[in-house]
């Protein structure tokens, strides 16, 4: 038989411990939404530079890797205005040359509760690069 005085134990644990899983339940949310970002940019970022350096036609590389590199952030579902994509070789676009891609996004995270109390601002900026070469063994380049 209970006893009148432990009543409210239960209310008393789940005011104690309330406050923690939410907490725990915000940083999981706001980890995993920077991580899911970070992955797409990696990608955008590696299939930009593979499509920069294995262009058929040496004028289009750079817009061709911009274009494969936007498709990626919109196969992930972000919005593409808030991103930026850059291919840039590192001299004349030749046989061999490097090829630095880079992929950027400002991560919103100002809906995510609790945020606030770890983390100033309503954003997370998150970047990412890949070098390459532009492909030695074309077969033909006009």
């Amino acid at each position: 038989m209970k006893r009148r005085r432990d009543f409210g134990q239960a209310y008393i644990e789940l005011v104690m411990v309330l406050p923690i899983m939410l907490i725990v339940i915000a940083a999981l949310i706001f980890f995993g939404r920077v991580l899911y970002v970070k992955i797409a940019l990696d990608m955008a970022s590696y299939d930009a530079c593979r499509a920069a350096v294995e262009a058929l036609d040496p004028s289009a590389g750079a817009a061709q890797g911009f274009v494969a590199g936007r498709q990626t952030l919109a196969g992930f579902d972000l919005q593409l205005a808030g991103a930026a994509i850059s291919v840039a070789p590192q001299g004349a676009w030749d046989r061999g040359t490097p090829v630095m891609c880079a992929a950027s996004y400002n991560v919103f995270v100002g809906d995510v509760p609790f945020v606030g109390l770890f983390h100033s601002g309503r954003g997370v900026a998150l970047e990412s690069s890949v070098w390459s070469r532009v492909e030695t063994w074309r077969s033909d380049w006009k």
